[in-house]
């Protein structure tokens, strides 16, 4: 009976030190460069989370930097 016991109990300990040890939200969160933060929409003053990686921050930076060329080439050329 105590050996049951004593087998049920480590076997308990087990999984919940291998559960803990499972969650790799930090390490997952580092590897990605995953960050979260608080958004306003325009018109809104509710906050909305919105989780990005470094690669879809990066690609955002580039095609905004691309529309603002686009944008002073217009004024420049006087298309718009």
């Amino acid at each position: 009976m105590i050996n049951k016991t004593i087998a049920s109990g480590l076997a308990l300990s087990l999984l919940f030190v291998a559960g803990c040890k499972s969650n790799g939200s930090g390490e997952t969160a580092q590897r990605d460069s995953y960050r979260c933060e608080q958004v306003r929409s325009l018109g809104s003053s509710i906050p909305k989370k919105r989780c990005t990686t470094a690669q879809q921050r990066a690609a955002e930076r580039a095609e905004a930097q691309e529309q603002i060329r686009n944008s002073q080439r217009s004024v420049l050329s006087g298309d718009g």
